[in-house]
């Protein structure tokens, strides 16, 4: 019938000419091709004429005596074409930055005493980003991006700082142990903690740990309730923590204690050392040590002066893995709970050990879980481990001109210390930056090659991505009723009193 309709139109339209008659038209079918790949930024933060880090005095914060002349320089790199989709100014002499759980804010803190609140999207102009001004000398060294709102560590006034609001405001400065180095905590969690070198009866100056076998003073954990800004417990840590990450879950928080060799494992829930632990592979002080053998599955040998300086999760393995700047290695450990949010038999035990390249200052996890890489400060080099058979895969040597000697090697190569990644399956992208080079070296998982190595607008500070499992969704109900969002990274990772 349609068939004889559309015949008789065209017989009319024969009879009549062309005049003010009705015409069917034909809708012209698209092809809808395959879909377009998620959106997601690599947020690379540069500044221009930077002086390395690691060169400069180790008693402070690495902000030089005389100020930049040149503001900050925040990039937005696109996940799917690595092409730069947005760039803006920061404040002078960024130190690094943290993202927030959805991924949509970033915060720097910087040499001119100020922080800078990005607005991360492609529409970025320098007019969108906000600036707020710390106390005068405050030092800020680290932040934490979590729960609507920002803590920021202040090095000099033995502090750790809570800010919300746009542009962020102080809410109210929270006095801990002296050497606070950094901040750890999840999204919507009870508490947050702040680390420190030195503890609340045994003072350590800032910066002392940048030579861990000097230093005999244990650090300490001071927990901070979220919802009132106190504290409530102070926990001890081993010698020279540098870095802490909390389970996607908020059930247990790791403290990396660089001049023990050892990893202190909190009960965030109990907020407490975890000492009434189910397993045999956790120490009656609440560690894991790197050092010792019996910590380790048969046969396989975590060696002694490991120097763990960084960390991070493989949440659906139940893993957590370091990087040992000490040993060139990463450990994997097994960090499983039970349905009740209680340690497994295993937790604490070490299930693989990964040979790197020189000095691992950084990792990244790929987000199906397959491969971890390390950036390695000493030899210029990432290197890809398996987080199957728990053997290095490859070495890759990253491509660019060194702006100034590596401080390791005192030769003009590369030094890697910031790496972060992107996963979208079948593959994903690892992102790595360095000090000493206006080089973005960008891998590609499945090949594992360097498929591009733009240059960026001065020397690279830090680099985050907005998420890590660019296919996966943002939002998931764990065991305790907490969420998972597209960023887990929350805390900021600055060079300084032991963290290279």
């Amino acid at each position: 019938m349609k068939w004889l309709a559309a015949a008789s139109l065209l017989v009319l339209a024969g009879l009549t000419g062309c005049g003010s008659q009705y015409r069917p038209v034909i809708n012209q079918v698209t092809g809808t091709g395959p879909a377009s790949e998620p959106t997601a930024y690599a947020v690379v933060v540069s500044q221009p004429e930077l002086t390395p880090p690691s060169s400069l005095a180790t008693t402070k914060p690495p902000c030089p005596t005389t100020q930049y002349s040149d503001a900050g320089i925040v990039t937005l790199y696109d996940f799917s074409g690595d092409s730069v989709m947005a760039q803006a100014q920061l404040g002078t002499g960024p130190l690094g930055f943290a993202f927030n759980a959805s991924g949509s804010d970033a915060y720097t803190l910087n040499c001119d005493n100020t922080m800078s609140t990005i607005p991360i999207s492609q529409s970025l102009q320098t007019k969108n980003v906000l600036s707020s001004t710390f106390f005068s000398g405050a030092a800020p060294i680290n932040a934490l991006a979590a729960s609507a709102s920002e803590y920021v560590v202040e090095e000099a006034r033995d502090a750790v700082a809570a800010y919300s609001g746009s542009p962020a405001a102080l809410v109210q400065e929270v006095t801990v142990a002296p050497s606070v180095v950094n901040v750890t905590g999840i999204n919507s969690g009870a508490r947050i903690y702040a680390i420190s070198q030195g503890n609340s009866s045994n003072s350590l100056a800032w910066g002392s740990c940048s030579d861990p076998s000097s230093v005999s003073t244990n650090g300490e954990a001071d927990g901070i309730e979220v919802s009132t800004n106190t504290v409530s417990s102070q926990l001890q840590l081993g010698i020279c923590p540098v870095y802490a990450v909390t389970s996607a879950d908020g059930l247990r928080t790791f403290v990396l204690n660089r001049g023990s060799g050892t990893v202190t494992v909190i009960n965030a829930q109990s907020n407490s050392l975890d000492t009434n632990s189910n397993s045999s592979y956790l120490g009656s002080t609440a560690t894991i040590n790197l050092c010792n053998t019996s910590n380790s599955t048969s046969g396989i040998t975590a060696s002694c002066g490991a120097q763990p300086v960084y960390a991070a999760f493989y949440t659906l393995g139940d893993l957590l893995v370091t990087a040992n700047y000490g040993n060139n290695t990463m450990s994997v450990i097994d960090v499983s709970t039970d349905i009740y949010g209680n340690d497994s038999s295993t937790f604490g035990k070490i299930v693989g050990t990964i040979s790197t390249g020189a000095n691992p200052a950084a990792l990244t996890i790929l987000g199906d879980g397959s491969k971890v890489y390390s950036a390695n400060e000493g030899d210029g080099t990432v290197t890809v481990g398996s987080l199957t058979s728990y053997t290095a895969q490859s070495t890759i040597t990253l491509l660019g001109t060194a702006t100034s000697n590596n401080t390791i090697s005192d030769t003009a190569i590369l030094q890697p210390r910031v790496i972060d990644s992107i996963y979208n399956y079948p593959s994903g992208r690892v992102y790595v930056g360095a000090p000493n080079s206006e080089y973005l070296n960008i891998i590609d998982t499945e090949s594992d090659t360097i498929t591009a190595y733009p240059a960026v607008e001065g020397q690279i500070v830090d680099l985050h991505t907005t998420t890590q499992y660019a296919g996966g969704t943002c939002t998931a109900t764990s065991t305790t009723g907490a969420e998972t969002y597209c960023n887990q990274i929350l805390t900021s990772h600055s060079y300084g009193s032991g963290t290279p």
